[in-house]
């Protein structure tokens, strides 16, 4: 989510924005209505199940493909569901937005600025960034990550994400 917000704060999208945008497999679909929102909120109506989302998404080796394939089964923002497939499409939205792979824009924009030394993003095998699993840390960088959220997304005299951005997503 924070990686979003920073993309947003850069002008690269808003939350409000139709996922479709960067998923164009999605355009002329029912998924088209999809917002970034929705899929940060977890309401984002795409196909959700235990199988699907703790065993195909998992033993995928392209976990970005899987997830965008996957079926529209309700309208967005009419059922919530804790749906990891619709938040690996994530993956997607960040690089076609920003240009840069979703790993690589964590690193840089995320990690490397809070000192997150021990922290990395994984990627499937396929290269994609694991928006919904991939972060790799440690305690003592978490608690980075969380003063700065607590901070309004602010670390030092650094505003890594708008304190909008924080009390929205944490709200």
């Amino acid at each position: 989510s924070v990686l979003v917000g920073i993309a947003q704060d850069e002008g690269a999208l808003d939350v409000d924005d139709s996922a479709s945008k960067w998923i164009t497999e999605w355009q002329d679909t029912p998924s088209e209505a999809v917002t970034v929102r929705n899929l940060l909120s977890n309401d984002s109506g795409r196909y959700w199940s235990l199988g699907s989302d703790y065993t195909s998404l998992i033993r995928s080796p392209d976990k970005t493909a899987y997830a965008v394939g996957l079926e529209q089964t309700d309208p967005p923002g009419t059922t919530w569901a804790y749906n990891n497939s619709a938040i690996q499409t994530l993956d997607q939205v960040i690089e076609g937005s920003t240009g840069v792979p979703f790993a690589e824009f964590g690193q840089e924009k995320l990690l490397d600025r809070l000192g997150m030394d021990d922290s990395r993003f994984k990627s499937d095998g396929t290269g994609n960034g694991l928006a919904f699993m991939g972060l790799n840390s440690t305690c003592r960088d978490m608690a980075r990550f969380g003063q700065m959220v607590l901070q309004g997304g602010r670390w030092g005299d650094e505003q890594i994400v708008s304190a909008e951005y924080v009390e929205d997503a944490t709200g």
